[in-house]
């Protein structure tokens, strides 16, 4: 199966004591402009389509695109009509918007579009929440779906200005992956044309090439600038628990003050020890309340796009590397940090990072610098009402082949 790269998870849950770490909206800004997104055609299951789940940091990089049944209203789905006609009213050859010169046709724009209203889907069902629920959202969505439309147009536009076009080995990849993939039952699914399938099949390899001729590996010095932009640092801690894990709600009084001699005692067996980093580990282990520790006892990295609990960050970074705080409160207890070099390793594995930015950074400039006509019907087109009808299509076309499957291959027999 030809994957687009998944440069940010939608979901990463860190430890107690350092809420859920992304600022969404801007993690998900970046993730609608960059061509890392993992908009993967064919991660749907054709059985259920639905049943996406929510991404976790240790997850396939496929995302699923079809809306979650929690997604959908009751909506009953004419399947006597192609899916766009039913969700939107358009055809698939539909001209919504041209981008210097280049046409994007609904079949493409609404399948993007469809994706960003899928990454939200995801989000908000993490908090139990309904897209279709959410009518204000409908403005900022579709300027998301014209977002990821006109980075990925000009993506082609530009590496064909910049002689990086598709080679014969990724073409033939790309056809490849579309003959072995299940385009009869999907394809109908988001109304797209074979040109449209080519389309989404083509993104990633057409991002590679443009990430390859706008950008460089970066230096030492650019990958030490680059962190510090980021505020990417790393760091220990032994947390002692103020609230009950199960309830968040705060313990007793007398239950906090014996957490607080306790960290105190911990502190000054930190503060007496020869060897600080060995010490610090045998304490982490035995007494952190830390839920994450069992995963992550070499420590965590963050960067400025982490929400981390109030004064954690704060007290992180007034420490130089090796050095040790003194006893840190936040909303869920007593933390001790050690703050942490960053290894050689962990540097490395921004090194892409570092290129993705630069090339967005390029292509804000070409965005803000194409010619882009919109199509009248787009200033129509409602995205949480699009949203909800396909997915109510979506999942009636997938129950329908389903009931179909036994029938057609009994013929085939």
């Amino acid at each position: 199966m030809y994957n687009t790269l998944q440069r940010i998870n939608t979901r990463q849950i860190y430890p107690y004591g350092l809420e859920n770490n992304m600022k969404y909206w801007k993690q998900l800004l970046a993730l609608f402009l960059s061509g890392a997104m993992a908009l993967s055609l064919f991660a749907c299951n054709s059985d259920n389509p639905g049943e996406s789940g929510y991404t976790d940091a240790n997850s396939s990089a496929e995302v699923s695109g079809s809306p979650e049944p929690s997604a959908t209203p009751a909506i009953e789905a004419d399947l006597s009509q192609s899916a766009l006609q039913f969700a939107v009213g358009l055809s698939p050859d539909d001209v919504l918007l041209t981008v210097n010169g280049q046409d994007v046709k609904a079949d493409v724009f609404c399948y993007l579009l469809g994706q960003a209203c899928g990454q939200t889907q995801q989000y908000l069902s993490y908090f139990g929440m309904n897209l279709s629920d959410m009518p204000d959202m409908a403005a900022d969505l579709l300027e998301r779906g014209v977002n990821l439309s006109l980075y990925h147009t000009l993506v082609r536009l530009k590496a064909a200005e910049l002689g990086c076009l598709l080679t014969d080995d990724q073409t033939a990849e790309v056809k490849s992956a579309m003959d072995e993939a299940d385009l009869e039952h999907i394809a109908p699914l988001w109304d797209l044309t074979g040109e449209g399938v080519q389309f989404v099949f083509e993104m990633n390899p057409y991002y590679e090439n443009l990430l390859d001729a706008v950008t460089h590996d970066p230096s030492a010095q650019e990958l030490d600038e680059y962190l510090e932009s980021r505020g990417v640092f790393s760091v220990k801690h032994i947390l002692l628990m103020t609230v009950d894990q199960a309830t968040q709600e705060p313990l007793s009084s007398e239950e906090i003050a014996e957490k607080k001699t306790k960290a105190e005692d911990l502190l000054a067996q930190l503060q007496a020890a020869e060897d600080l980093p060995a010490k610090f580990d045998e304490l982490m282990q035995a007494n952190s309340e830390d839920s994450g520790l069992e995963t992550n006892p070499d420590g965590y990295v963050f960067t400025d796009d982490d929400n981390l609990v109030g004064g954690f960050r704060e007290a992180a970074l007034e420490l130089k590397e090796g050095e040790m705080s003194g006893i840190v409160e936040t909303d869920y207890g007593y933390h001790i940090m050690l703050r942490l070099p960053l290894t050689d390793e962990t540097k490395d594995g921004y090194k892409e990072d570092c290129r993705m930015d630069a090339l967005d950074e390029q292509m804000e400039k070409w965005i803000e610098e194409a010619e882009v006509v919109r199509a009248d019907a787009l200033g129509e087109l409602n995205a949480v009402e699009f949203y909800s009808r396909l997915a109510a299509y979506q999942q009636a076309l997938s129950a329908q082949q389903a009931a179909d499957a036994p029938a057609e291959s009994g013929a085939v027999g």
